[in-house]
């Protein structure tokens, strides 16, 4: 019922995946799917535009993942550099 003082919905995987994509896509509306979430952080797919997805916001951060992109794991933490 709560965590940490925090009220905590009862709901299954499939549901809080939607309201996550609900979420996303009143922020950007081109996101299509979410791929992965974690506690901290979700990818997800946007669609192709000529518009950079995250405009309308500059307190989003945005890594293009398919690019100059490494990562490590560290239990229970995902470390990653760009290329800039």
């Amino acid at each position: 019922m709560s965590q940490n003082g925090k009220l905590m919905p009862n709901l299954d995987q499939h549901s809080t995946k939607l309201l996550n994509l609900t979420v996303l896509q009143r922020i950007d509306p081109f996101v299509e799917e979410i791929l992965i979430t974690t506690a901290h952080v979700t990818f997800y797919e946007a669609a192709r535009t000529s518009r950079d997805p995250s405009s309308l916001s500059k307190e989003n951060l945005v890594e293009n993942l398919l690019g100059d992109f490494e990562y490590e794991v560290q239990v229970p933490y995902l470390l990653y550099r760009n290329a800039a």
